[in-house]
This record gives structure tokens, sequence and C-alpha cells, in this order.
């Protein structure tokens, strides 16, 4: 027998994925044949559509059990609410009307902009962006470092100084680090490359890839941050995932670059005219 908390947990569980995915399957329930799970007012529901639902969110066979009549319970009360909205007379309503419309341009958006990157974003474009990437870093290495950062250099000399007497720099990170993020976690700050940072950094990765790993900088290094000590935790050689591996993220940047493009090529072929927040006109009339 499941606990209070099991049967709380399966729940939330199925109220999520029916959320997600309820409403397509609800749709089709009316051409599918198949074993009747529920009948809600004359209109039926299949152990195919919550099968669906379920695979479609991987529930796993042994949660699938469990999870059924809950998802079950779920779609009815789905189609009870999608029954009393169509018996309210909802769409006759100017509230409905004007989110029908607001939604209608949204969708008009949405396919352009798809129909759009479908021509931007290719697999050619993906694959040359990545042989690109795999150029660019070839023979490249990074930097696993860890840092303490200081107000002042003589602070930041009296850290190396306990560090040259055998004190523990993840210790004194914790301690003496104005770097809260990164103190925490012994001044860990991840693994970076030549030319990652932000070029007011640039003497941090200087300084951090002379540093042989297992060393930490006998002088102190100055950024706009304050005064740093760094450790080199590890260095080896860049290495770029697969293809697969990086497809989503090449897919995501190329997309974003594609959007700026049209928004900079439609704004330069437009009449614009802005105005402050009082209504005065800033500039008459605006290109780009």
């Amino acid at each position: 027998m499941l606990s209070r908390k099991e049967k709380a947990g399966l729940a939330v569980l199925a109220v999520a994925v029916i959320s997600v995915v309820a409403v397509p399957m609800l749709a089709r329930a009316k051409t599918e044949s198949g074993t009747v799970v529920a009948i809600v007012n004359g209109n039926k529901i299949f152990k195919s559509d919550v099968e669906d639902v379920l695979k479609q969110n991987k529930i796993s066979s042994a949660d699938m059990n469990k999870v059924f009549p809950i998802v079950v319970n779920q779609m009815i009360n789905e189609k009870l609410i999608s029954e009393a909205a169509r018996k309210s007379n909802t769409e006759r309503t100017s509230e409905y009307r004007h989110k029908l419309a607001l939604l209608k341009k949204q969708l008009v958006k949405q396919i352009y902009l798809e129909n759009y990157l479908k021509k931007e974003v290719t697999d050619s474009a993906v694959q040359k962006t990545y042989d690109s990437l795999k150029a660019a870093n070839e023979g490249k290495y990074e930097v696993h470092a860890r840092h303490i950062v200081v107000k002042t250099k003589a602070e930041a000399e009296k850290i190396i100084q306990q560090l040259n007497h055998g004190a523990n720099f993840t210790e004194l990170a914790k301690e003496d680090s104005t770097d809260h993020a990164s103190a925490a976690n012994g001044g860990d700050i991840g693994w970076f490359t030549d030319g990652q940072l932000p070029p007011q950094f640039d003497a941090f990765t200087k300084a951090s890839f002379s540093l042989k790993p297992g060393t930490y900088s006998q002088t102190p290094v100055e950024t706009s941050m304050g005064w740093h000590v760094i450790y080199v935790v590890s260095k080896r050689k860049v290495k770029m995932p697969s293809l697969e591996d990086a497809e989503l993220a090449i897919r995501r940047s190329l997309g974003q670059r594609a959007v700026q493009k049209l928004v900079l090529k439609l704004r330069s072929k437009a009449e614009i005219k802005q105005f402050d927040m009082n209504g005065r006109p800033e500039r008459s009339p605006k290109k780009g």
C-alpha cells in the first residue's frame, strides 16, 4: 500500500503530466478505439490515450500502474471543465474575442518565425558552425582554478604568506574571499579557456595559465574585483563535445543571431518615431 507521501507525490506528477499533454490527448480520444477506461457524459476516454500521455512523459512501467488511475481522474476532470466551458457561452464574450485576437496575432508571428528559422538554421549551417568551433579550439588548453579575492594588495600578500606556511587554500577562500559565490566552494571558479573571461580579467587569465597545476600565485593579481590569489587545480586540452551533444546549443545560438539579423533588417526599412515616457518625440523620423 502506498504511503500518504507517495500518493501525494504521484498526484503532483499526474497533474503535471496532464497540464502538459492532456488537451491533445482528449481531442484525439474521439477517433480512437480500444479499451474504454472512463465515460464522461457519453464521451469516452480510452486506455491508449492515458498510455500515450504516460509514455510521452517517460513514466516507467513500475510507476505507470500507480499513476494510471490518477491520470484517468485528471482526464475526467479536464473533460468536465471543457464541457462546462462550452456551455458557459464564454465564446460570446468580448473578453474571449479580445484574447482570441491576441492569440491569433501571436500564432501568426510564431509560424512566421518558425518558417524563417527553418531557412536560416539549416543542418549545413549547424555543421559549418560546429566545424569552425572545433577548428578554433584545436590545440587549446583550459584551466581549472580557485581564487581568493580581497580588497587590498597587502591582504593578498598576507594570504600568500599563510599559504607558504602551510595554510589550506580552500579554507582560506571560505574565510577571507570577498567573492562570496565561489568562496562557499573553496574559491572554485571551474574551467575556462584563454580568452573566455572578459577583457578586464586578462591579467587573471595570464597568471592562471602561467601556473603549474597544484601551485598558487606568489604575486597578487589585480582586476576590477580586487586582488586575487590564484590556485590552479588542473590543466587540460580542450575537448570538443560531439556534434550530437553540441547541436541543440548551436541551433539555439544560430536562431538568436538569425532573429537579431531579421530585426535589424526590418528596422532599417521602417520609419520609426519614438517618444519618451511623457509623449515627447526623441527623434523624428528614426531608422533602425
